[in-house]
């Protein structure tokens, strides 16, 4: 179910979208530095000093940026489609019809949308770093605490940030799956996980978010950032992967109460 859950995924237009997009993206930021000279200034983006002479840099600062609104765009634009979809369409009722229970098909349709989400992370980030690599090649790094980061190491922590913005794009999935799930509207859906996100990033920004703030989905985007200092600050790593875990379950577990209960009209 899962494996024919993914074919169809393959085959939307939204899919190709989605990971066009998250290739595309790093390749124009690259071009623009090239072409300008000049990068984000250093106090708004990390390692932005070594922007010009170092093309590790690339897939680090267009993870920074595009984590705050391209990539749950790219991920809910898909995950608010899962369900919501097929009812427009008129297939839910069918697929319904065959030999498939609805927790299997739910939990399918699940299993691909976070695949989709974890492919939007790796196209996105690859890129990067292959364009960085192949413009400007790659050069030790300058930690965010001054401590020098070897090559090899730099592209193991940025595949290891890679992994920890993929965590909370995961249970913003979620969420997006339990809106297509409720609304069965796909434009809806997807608009409600956007403003979930920007809402979130508009109560953190304004310091409306209190105790509850480092608990908030879209401050766990920023977690990965810790990684390159020396030492490794692990508490807002691990308080980021159980904080998307804890949205991921709630979610999840909400769609298919809804899936499982409601009735098919079309």
């Amino acid at each position: 179910m899962v494996r024919w859950e993914l074919f169809k995924l393959i085959h939307q237009r939204r899919t190709f979208l989605g990971l066009g997009a998250a290739a595309v993206v790093p390749i124009l930021f690259l071009v623009a530095v090239r072409i300008t000279r000049e990068g984000p200034p250093p106090g708004e983006a990390p390692f932005a000093a070594q922007l010009l002479s170092n093309g590790l840099v690339i897939p680090l600062i267009t993870l920074a940026f595009g984590s705050v609104v391209l990539l749950p765009l790219l991920t809910v634009l898909v995950a608010g489609d899962a369900i919501a979809g097929e009812v427009s369409a008129g297939t839910l009722k069918t697929v319904l019809g065959r030999s498939v229970g609805r927790s299997g098909l739910f939990w399918a349709k699940a299993a691909a949308v976070e695949v989709y989400a974890l492919c939007v992370v790796v196209v996105f980030v690859g890129v990067g770093m292959l364009a960085g690599w192949l413009a400007v090649g790659f050069e030790p790094l300058a930690g965010l605490g001054g401590t020098p980061i070897s090559v090899g190491e730099g592209i193991a922590l940025t595949w290891a940030s890679a992994g920890l913005v993929a965590l909370p794009l995961l249970a913003l999935a979620a969420f997006a799956v339990f809106l297509s799930s409720v609304i069965h509207n796909s434009v809806a859906s997807v608009v409600g996980g956007v403003v979930l996100i920007l809402l979130l990033q508009l109560v953190s920004t304004l310091g409306l978010g209190g105790l509850l703030d480092p608990y908030l989905l879209t401050n766990q985007f920023s977690a990965w950032l810790n990684l390159m200092r020396d030492p490794i600050d692990w508490a807002p790593i691990v308080r980021a992967a159980w904080v998307s875990l804890l949205w991921a379950t709630i979610s999840f577990l909400a769609a298919w109460a809804v899936f499982v209960r409601r009735d098919v009209l079309s």
